[in-house]
């Protein structure tokens, strides 16, 4: 199938025309696409880490229902709506201070302050380091994710710590 075919096929909608809203008991969202409305949805980051604002929606058995090119150009409460049933789904502690990092051969030891807390995490070497301009993701030994948003706001320490990974 030609590219051209095949993204006329994905069947993207504007964030415009939609209206989400988070259903606490069920863990899942209500769609409202033109006059269309949808229970049970359940939201899918098919790129987590490098594109997080790319969104597939699928009813209760997993069809498609659309996909969001970019998730934050929702309208506020239906982005707030996504974004706390997303933030359930994918755990992705961000990292807001680095307390200390000890090295033991080719394996580095975190201790850090998170938006979830304070978290202490193992990784190997520097190919768990991955630098995506001012962002930063690190997975550790345990295969969990852990996201700098933006190098330069890390104070002068913390940016330190990191500079001795590379």
């Amino acid at each position: 199938m030609p590219l051209i075919d095949f993204l006329k096929t994905l069947n993207l909608v504007d964030p415009k025309d939609l209206k989400i809203g988070f259903n606490e008991t069920g863990n899942a969202l209500r769609l409202t696409v033109g006059d269309k409305t949808y229970t049970g949805v359940i939201p899918v980051r098919p790129f987590p880490v490098s594109l997080p604002e790319f969104v597939i929606l699928r009813d209760a058995q997993g069809v498609e229902i659309c996909m969001i090119k970019d998730a934050r150009k929702l309208d506020s409460q239906s982005r707030k709506s996504l974004e706390s049933l997303l933030d359930k789904i994918y755990f992705i502690p961000k990292i807001v201070k680095i307390e200390g990092l000890e090295t033991s051969g080719d394996e580095f030891e975190w201790e850090t302050l998170t938006d979830r807390g304070p978290r202490k995490f193992r990784t190997r070497g520097r190919m768990s380091i991955i630098v995506m301009g001012n962002r930063i993701v690190i997975t550790d030994t345990d295969d969990n994710v852990y996201e700098i948003e933006d190098f330069w706001k890390l104070d002068r320490k913390s940016q330190g710590e990191i500079e001795s990974t590379f």
